[in-house]
């Protein structure tokens, strides 16, 4: 292993020297980015990626061992990125994050609904169903069917493979719409 130039920073950061993060990502940021292209470009925005990869930093700084390492930091760093994309693929891939994928397929981006409606006040119903009605999958019939599926008015035979997935999601959705009421 050959010397560590990084490895002074790294002590100045675990000592609370704020700048110390500064020349770290400025010498690390294109890992980052690195790894986003390799690993994970089509599942998370770059800039998502990158405010994580911030987060990630400061983990590695915090336990990375100074006087007996094993690796460079640069190493240690690049290594502990790879295994969080690794393992944000794999859940994308898991049954339980198919299963919700496929109940509602609606790109956030779309999306202009306010969580926080107050179902009580006509002002906030009107501006809800408004805010609705610009979605372009409301007016289909297979958002129609999911909706009232997830809200329980309509039975529909998920397989008893999925029921208990599909009845949390119901539970969840009930307690949001319940703490959204209260409010």
């Amino acid at each position: 292993m050959g010397t560590d130039r990084l490895i002074g920073t790294v002590i100045a950061a675990q000592r609370g020297h704020e700048f110390a993060y500064n020349v770290l990502i400025k010498h690390l940021r294109a890992a980052i980015f690195d790894v986003h292209s390799r690993k994970i470009s089509g599942r998370m925005k770059q800039d998502e990626w990158y405010s994580e990869g911030l987060e990630i930093l400061m983990k590695c700084v915090s336990k990375y061992d100074c006087k007996n390492p094993r690796a460079k930091f640069s190493t240690y760093f690049i290594a502990a990125l790879t295994n969080r994309a690794t393992d944000l693929v794999r859940h994308h891939y898991t049954e339980k994050s198919q299963f919700i994928s496929k109940m509602v397929a609606i790109d956030d981006e779309e999306i202009t609904v306010d969580i926080g409606t107050n179902t009580y006040n006509p002002e906030h119903l009107y501006v809800l169903r408004e805010s609705l009605s610009t979605l372009s999958m409301v007016d289909s019939i297979a958002f129609k069917q999911v909706l009232l599926q997830i809200i329980g008015t309509l039975k529909y035979d998920i397989g008893e493979s999925k029921k208990r997935r599909f009845e949390q999601m119901q539970y969840r959705l009930k307690k949001m719409m319940k703490e959204i009421s209260s409010k």
